[in-house]
């Protein structure tokens, strides 16, 4: 499963926007990694959590916010958010008889406190409600198919930005239960729980490959969850071992931690691929490379807790460990931005004056530093430096610009800025030679352009 794109309509700081998720070099194509950029109250989240009310169905949509209050801009009407998405080659079900869909489009309603009234019926509380005619008979079909808990395949979970693993000091029972649909997009929503999957299902493991009688397909699965943690981590981090009272131990620098004892940084990575393999292991139960299988992961805040060189690293970490899983990702960091690689696509979220403006800035992207990055559209920084500094290159770059008009203050203003900047930016300090060289290359490629 893929998704194309989605659509919100008056909801919370959305008025009508829509996002594609086809690749901005070849738009026949799905992206495999979308990043979100974008300010502190631009939707990035409210954006990935209607997905995953989407991607959930809506009895999961309804069990996991049962009452939608603030999802509104204008409570005196109904909000609309839908998806259309595209069943991949291990997705249960075949829709049509003469033809097969493989696309599918559908949607829900949102209500608030003001009464209104969707398909000849009134709501005046908040409530998620299925639409109606011809897309309903899509969603009626995904709902056996797509989000029954018991199906295979339609793989989707979301995390929200507070995932980790619980910080309770217990020994973990080696049993866990199948998953329901829902629960694939609880940490996007309950932000004051831990993830408990990744080391519950080791522990059940561990302890099911010692029990069983012929535990060659319970081997398996610990050699891929095992291989597919060890992926995501950095250099020199690795998994060790369950000790007989039911604690993970991972290699750090060649010291034996305790999962309890790691970073935040070390568990955010670990709660969130850690969750991920066991519910594609549980979604695509008869695969034998159950990580190469497709589906979509939402993930807000990617970079929290994490070091900038991993920061770097993670999104490719992530697209190997996951190579056709379609990541779409919210951020704050230019690093996770340009870790992504070449055929990322990467959306700036932008607030102009109360409207949500949504740009694709992919190609701002391409080739760029971070530095680079930070100052185009992408994310729109006048500069890296500190203001203090802005200021002093604000200030010599005026003074540069009238330096044959300057008085006698000014021109030794501008030598003590010149000496001052030397040592802070001395790439961003230019001497008159070094000016005159660039203004004639610039004239020259003008005029070859010309010609």
């Amino acid at each position: 499963m893929w998704v194309e794109n989605v659509v919100l309509k008056n909801i919370r700081c959305f008025d009508n926007n829509e996002l594609s998720f086809k690749r901005w070099d070849d738009k026949t194509e799905p992206s495999r990694w979308i990043t979100l950029l974008g300010e502190n109250g631009t939707g990035k989240s409210t954006l990935l959590q209607a997905m995953s009310l989407l991607l959930a169905g809506p009895d999961g949509a309804r069990t996991l916010v049962p009452r939608p209050i603030g999802w509104l801009k204008d409570d005196t009407t109904y909000g609309t958010i839908s998806l259309v998405v595209h069943q991949g080659q291990h997705d249960k079900g075949e829709y049509g008889e003469e033809r097969k869909y493989t696309r599918f489009s559908y949607y829900y309603y949102i209500t608030g406190e003001k009464t209104v009234k969707i398909q000849e019926r009134e709501y005046n509380n908040p409530t998620i409600v299925e639409a109606s005619g011809y897309n309903a008979r899509f969603l009626s079909w995904l709902k056996k198919n797509a989000f029954n808990s018991s199906g295979n395949g339609w793989f989707a979970a979301g995390y929200g930005a507070f995932r980790r693993l619980t910080r309770d000091n217990r020994i973990i029972i080696p049993s866990l239960e199948s998953p329901a649909r829902y629960t694939n997009f609880y940490a996007h929503f309950e932000e004051d729980k831990g993830i408990t999957s990744f080391e519950r299902w080791l522990v059940y493991l561990d302890y099911r490959r010692i029990k069983d009688e012929d535990s060659s397909s319970v081997e398996r699965q610990y050699q891929i969850s095992i291989e597919a943690i060890n992926g995501v981590l950095p250099d020199g981090v690795k998994f060790d071992s369950v000790t007989s009272s039911g604690r993970i131990i991972f290699d750090i620098g060649g010291r034996k931690v305790p999962t309890i004892a790691m970073s935040d940084g070390f568990r955010s990575a670990l709660a969130l691929s850690g969750d991920m393999i066991w519910r594609l292991i549980n979604a695509f139960p008869d695969s034998d490379t159950p990580l190469s299988e497709e589906g979509v992961v939402l993930i807000d805040e990617l970079d929290i807790h994490l070091h900038p060189l991993w920061q770097r690293t993670m999104p490719g970490m992530l697209q190997t460990v996951f190579p056709n899983i379609q990541f779409i990702v919210a951020t704050h960091s230019p690093l996770i931005a340009v870790g992504a690689g070449r055929e990322a696509l990467t959306y700036r979220l932008m607030n102009r004056d109360g409207v949500i403006k949504i740009d694709d800035v992919s190609q701002d992207i391409i080739n760029s530093s971070a530095d680079d990055i930070l100052t185009s559209p992408a994310f729109g920084l006048v500069s890296t430096f500190s203001p203090e500094v802005e200021h002093l290159l604000a200030r010599y770059s005026e003074l540069l610009e009238n330096r044959r008009l300057l008085s006698v203050n000014e021109t030794k203003e501008l030598k003590q800025l010149e000496l001052d900047l030397r040592g802070i930016a001395p790439y961003k300090v230019k001497d008159e030679l070094t000016l005159k060289v660039e203004d004639y290359l610039r004239r020259k490629v003008e005029a070859d352009d010309k010609d």
